[in-house]
């Protein structure tokens, strides 16, 4: 008996924990938006998870302790567009964050986006939701991503370059305040401080990561630039001494042509810097991952271990191109020095990364998305990761060592004016039937079937490459009532569209997501065809 309690007291001071399973699934169907984990009282966890192979959805799903779905709910794209973030508010209440699609907007001829902001329960259940239509005159307006006060309210924001705005609402739902702003800029992350101000990561074009301080009123303290001009902010941890722990990269590529070559200068490092309550820089440590670039596309995210320490998530690019290849993962003490460095995946297999999550086992959870040369991955598969407390994956480990160095950067002040305002309207959900998600081991990953099959129907794309707007021409009129989905290089859905039976063609527009190549899914009972599109 005291050999135990010996045995329990020296794993208690060395922060043992007896039980970390570790697994590697890949899920059918879609993940949207943050690609949250959040980790239940039971154990399980939550995230926003459906099979959309089939039908017109999105909703969220709980996966157990080894990964495997044992809950889903699903809800029909309609006027509600996509279920971006969901947050915890309590034990058995969330809060989520989308957009919702109605309204003629006459600057584009297309429909309004507006922020909507629910709550429901564990099961997806929802207990109440609104959209909000901002005083300002732009016409997208998606919410992307959201952080739960203490008092029980709610801030929003848009994560797109064309959509920079923040959106406060109090426990009933009524917005506190908003503010738009006109800058090519967005809002990465808002997060509360201890004494009730804010804090809020900025991307914003010439001016790099941009860090600022906002009263309980959205009002600016200060907003400072930190590494121009085209570094970039993702993620941040608040220190108990009101010092923050920012993540981000020091540099960026505009070009959205995964085929198209780095440019010789292009050598970004991934970053931390601790700042003080005023935003001065205590210390910056940059990270170089030579051979592989850093894949600055997908953002970096930072938690706190359990010990108190950092673990820092970010996506190894390919050596040459502006594509993914492997999640990295590492943890660092207090000062941003390497505790130890990991990554993953199989060989011929592009991995991106979404979120992380410091397990209440010691282990870390990650989740996003794997693309390969099967048909089911040609757009992107979820998957969900769990490692040991040691970073170590089940299979496919891989290590990655990285150059520590002290980087120098200096802020610089500038100011931010919005339109302020928003008038809360009410939205609504509706549940849909949805096939079970197939769960796959990615450790045996050469042998995850298609979930869906080519259709013989066959479209005509015109022009293609395009400047952004283009036709899509069915050889036949549609058959039954289906719908189009366009996806990014990565394998991350845009949006969706339905198409009426009898429809012979559809006018798409790209022009507002940049150059690059795309992938346009038409969807319907009778199958499935993907066509790639080139905007230049």
């Amino acid at each position: 008996m005291m050999r135990l309690t010996l045995i329990l007291l020296f794993c208690i001071q060395l922060g043992c924990v007896l039980a970390q399973p570790s697994y590697e699934k890949i899920y059918s169907g879609g993940a949207a938006g943050k690609f949250n984990l959040i980790e239940l009282g039971s154990g399980n966890i939550m995230t926003i998870l459906v099979n959309s192979s089939s039908v017109n959805i999105t909703g969220t799903s709980i996966a157990d302790s080894e990964g495997l779905i044992i809950h889903s709910h699903a809800y029909t794209i309609d006027t509600f567009l996509v279920m971006q973030s969901v947050k915890r508010y309590a034990a058995n209440e969330f809060y989520f964050a989308g957009g919702y699609w109605k309204d003629s907007c006459m600057s584009t001829g297309t429909r309004r986006t507006y922020p909507v902001i629910g709550r429901m329960d564990s099961l997806g259940n929802i207990l109440s939701v609104q959209h909000y239509a901002l005083n300002a005159p732009e016409c997208s307006n998606m919410a992307g991503d959201l952080h739960v006060l203490s008092g029980g309210g709610v801030i929003a924001w848009g994560t797109r370059d064309y959509r920079f705005f923040a959106l406060k609402v109090d426990a009933a739902g009524e917005p506190a305040w908003a503010k738009r702003f006109s800058h090519r800029a967005a809002f990465q992350f808002i997060k509360e401080l201890p004494g009730g101000d804010l804090l809020a990561g900025i991307n914003m074009d010439t001016a790099g990561a941009v860090v600022a301080r906002m009263d309980a009123e959205g009002n600016f303290l200060w907003c400072k630039s930190y590494i121009r001009p085209r570094g970039m902010v993702h993620d941040a941890v608040i220190e108990s001494d009101d010092s923050f722990i920012i993540t981000g990269f020091t540099d960026s590529t505009a070009s959205t042509n995964s085929l198209q070559p780095y440019p010789p200068s292009y050598h970004p490092h991934l970053f931390m810097m601790k700042l003080n309550g005023e935003g001065e820089v205590q210390w910056c440590k940059g990270y170089d991952s030579e051979p592989n670039l850093w894949y600055s596309r997908n953002p970096s995210r930072i938690v706190r271990s359990l010990d108190g320490n950092y673990a820092v998530l970010a996506t190894l690019g390919q050596p040459q191109h502006n594509f993914p290849l492997r999640p990295f993962l590492m943890k660092t003490d207090l000062n941003g020095d390497t505790l130890w460095t990991r990554s993953v995946g199989a060989n011929d297999y592009a991995y991106s990364t979404m979120d992380l999550l410091a397990h209440s086992d010691g282990g870390y959870m990650l989740s996003g998305s794997i693309l390969g040369d099967l048909p089911a991955m040609q757009t992107g598969l979820p998957y969900i990761f769990k490692t040991d407390s040691l970073g170590h994956f089940s299979c496919q480990d891989q290590p990655h060592p990285v150059q520590v160095l002290d980087l120098f950067p200096t802020d610089s002040s500038f100011t931010l004016t919005s339109v302020d305002g928003a008038v809360a309207y009410p939205a609504f959900l509706n549940d849909t039937i949805f096939d079970p998600i197939a769960v796959y081991d990615a450790c045996i990953v050469t042998r995850v079937p298609a979930p869906m099959h080519s259709t013989a129907r066959k479209v005509n794309i015109r022009p293609n490459p395009t400047t952004g707007s283009f036709t899509v021409e069915f050889t036949d009129p549609l058959t039954v009532d289906s719908f189009y989905s366009v996806y990014d290089a990565v394998g991350r859905l845009l949006f969706q569209r339905p198409l009426a039976k009898g429809q012979e063609r559809e006018e798409i527009d790209l022009s507002r997501f940049g150059k690059g190549t795309y992938l346009v899914r038409i969807t319907s009972r009778e199958g499935v065809c993907n066509e790639r599109v080139v905007v230049q």
